[in-house]
């Protein structure tokens, strides 16, 4: 980056130590500046570095004036340039890591999944016949684990492409959104939903990942016969708030950061099936897209906040 300033300015710049201990000597930016006949006449350590050790000391004075052309230029040149070799390395080292993700993603649906569904469809056909009741309970636990498998995967797969794959911004009715989404998940219960309604502008398909989680989640976990689960939602001028609050049994303080992470759970998965995949996908989603999600302290049940910025910070995957 090169930046041009007038013949006076630059003397001053020159001439003021203070702003050249700053601007040289602070900064790991490769800087100089050049006279009016294009010699450097400073240039900080960083820049020095790039030139072999014998001639760091002829720096000064030389001039790089065969790369300008003189009407393009003012009297003095503050340059400013930075070494991307250490990360032109990393992305590709990151290139390298996400296509081997990808191809983790195509190994986990399909060719683990297919010996899956063998030996549930081996098991299913087994169960027909006329079995001891022992043998059937045990035919039901590889049932379940095979079951639990498979939703592993599922989960897994899911939280490899979140920032695969762009959501793009749409506009719809929040209450309908999560009212169908309450409708199509597959889990016995009676708890009521009770959802703000609002006009949003959000990425439509990640919103489902992090609503359907969250929903799921109150009606997996709910110890009551009937219970409730309330969806607020609020508008600012910089992003959308929302609230999930239900009253079942709650997190303990102690494990509110660690449900954000992979394979997390507070019951053992005999008792409660799960992946523990749930929370971590929500927080992948949410760091994606530049939001944040909090759970906050409450006498019952559990309330989670979930901030989502208007503005599109989502950082393009490499």
């Amino acid at each position: 980056m090169t930046n041009s300033v007038p013949l006076a300015k630059a003397e001053r710049f020159v001439g003021d130590d203070s702003l050249s201990d700053l601007i040289f000597d602070n900064i790991p930016d490769y800087a100089f500046i050049k006279d009016d006949k294009f010699r450097i006449v400073k240039a900080n350590d960083a820049f020095r570095s790039m030139y072999p050790e014998s001639a760091r000391e002829k720096i000064i004075g030389y001039t790089t004036l065969e790369s300008y052309h003189p009407e393009e230029v003012e009297a003095f040149i503050l340059g400013l340039s930075s070494d991307v070799t250490e990360r032109e390395h990393l992305v590709v080292q990151l290139r390298r890591s996400n296509d081997a993700l990808d191809e983790f993603a195509y190994i986990a649906s399909h060719d683990l999944k297919a010996p899956l569904n063998a030996i549930s469809k081996l098991v299913t056909w087994i169960d027909e016949d006329e079995l001891p009741e022992g043998a059937k309970e045990n035919f039901a636990l590889i049932q379940q684990r095979v079951s639990r498998m498979n939703k592993l995967l599922h989960d897994l797969l899911i939280y490899s492409r979140v920032n695969r794959k762009h959501s793009e911004c749409e506009t719809f009715e929040f209450s309908e959104f999560s009212q169908e989404i309450y409708d199509s998940i597959d889990i016995e219960s009676t708890l009521t939903l009770q959802c703000a309604s609002l006009m949003v502008t959000l990425p439509k398909t990640a919103l489902e990942v992090v609503t359907r989680n969250l929903i799921s989640n109150a009606l997996k976990h709910h110890h009551c016969e009937r219970g409730n689960l309330i969806i607020d939602i609020k508008e600012t001028p910089e992003l959308y708030q929302l609230h999930f609050t239900d009253d079942g049994p709650g997190i303990p303080k102690e494990y509110r950061e660690k449900v954000f992470e992979m394979f997390q759970t507070l019951k053992p998965r005999d008792q409660q099936e799960g992946s523990g995949m749930g929370l971590a996908i929500i927080k992948k989603v949410l760091d994606y897209y530049g939001g944040s999600i909090e759970i906050l302290d409450t006498d019952v049940g559990a309330e989670f906040v979930i901030k989502w910025p208007k503005v599109d910070t989502r950082v393009n995957p490499i």
